[in-house]
């Protein structure tokens, strides 16, 4: 009988080393010496898997600033004039209420979670005209309320906020950005 050799193990890896020594010889040197890769520019990528933004983006002070815009113009002369504006605006007010020098409004947000800018401009701009109107105005702290009447976020306006943008030392920018900063939210 013919018995098939045994290749003993030093054999089998002394030939698999020679012919791996073999195939890595020509590669000692790099090939692609003087080629340099150039990403493609981040602005011709294309989002295939997200939402893609309208454009141009809208920044965060046109929103509130908007909102401001538009509750300037609203016919207020008083505390009950100033809940009518709000609720015209589209503000949905659950309670305005004085307390000695503060103005009390709570209002609930229809989608706090896609955002308030523009509630918060217009209120912040309904302000504007009662403080002017009223012989003795009181700071408005407001808080906004989810759909399930739970608190979503509060922000402040002040009485001299007001004055100073009115009498020209402040802008319409800056008024809205004192308001907006002090907007807490619990989420």
């Amino acid at each position: 009988m013919n018995r098939p050799q045994a290749v003993s193990r030093r054999t089998l890896l002394a030939t698999v080393g020679s012919l791996g020594s073999l195939a890595f010889a020509g590669c000692t040197t790099e090939h692609d010496e003087g080629y340099e890769e150039e990403p493609e520019p981040v602005e011709d990528h294309t989002p295939v898997q997200h939402r893609l933004p309208e454009l141009p983006v809208r920044e965060f002070s046109d929103e509130y600033e908007a909102g401001i815009d538009a509750g300037l113009e609203a016919n207020v002369t008083g505390q009950d004039s100033l809940e009518t504006a709000l609720e015209r605006g589209g503000i949905d007010v659950d309670r305005l209420a004085r307390e000695r020098r503060y103005l009390y409004l709570e209002y609930v947000a229809d989608t706090p979670e896609i955002g308030v800018l523009w509630e918060v401009g217009y209120v912040a701009g309904a302000y504007v005209p009662y403080v002017l109107a009223s012989d003795d105005p009181a700071t408005l702290e407001v808080t906004v309320l989810e759909r399930s009447r739970i608190d979503f976020g509060r922000f402040v306006a002040y009485i001299n906020w007001v004055r100073s943008f009115d009498s020209g030392d402040d802008s319409l920018e800056a008024y809205g950005e004192r308001v907006f900063e002090t907007l807490k939210t619990k989420r």
